[in-house]
């Protein structure tokens, strides 16, 4: 998965800023969509450098594809590492703290 200059252009005209992209991040609907951005910029960047053509692919297949929770999780965290790749370390620190915030909150209103 790739997260470049295409994919954030994509990304801000839906969510407006970087903030909004990274918090937009803990919902899944948003992480399919951000995912399948990143997954077709990776197809269409190996396409343009091979001759096996990978295809892109929708958000619906996608969903079919990530079937188990593994799966899920494991695509998760690898959007989230295309996302974090190119931020400063101060950032990622930050966006650290807050999906723990996040996660502490959702645990705290589960009880």
């Amino acid at each position: 998965m790739v997260f470049n200059l295409n994919v954030l252009e994509e990304c801000v005209e839906k969510y407006s800023k970087m903030d909004d992209i990274l918090n937009a991040f803990s919902n899944i609907k948003a992480a399919k969509e951000i995912g399948t951005l990143m997954w077709n910029e990776a197809a269409e960047i190996w396409n343009e450098e091979h001759e096996d053509k990978r295809e892109v692919i929708t958000e619906k297949q996608l969903g079919r594809m990530l079937d188990t929770i593994d799966k899920i999780n494991d695509f998760q965290q690898k959007v989230r590492q295309a996302l974090l790749s190119g931020l400063p370390q101060d950032q990622v620190q930050v966006v650290e703290e807050v999906e723990k915030n996040l996660i502490a909150a959702q645990r705290k209103m589960k009880k």
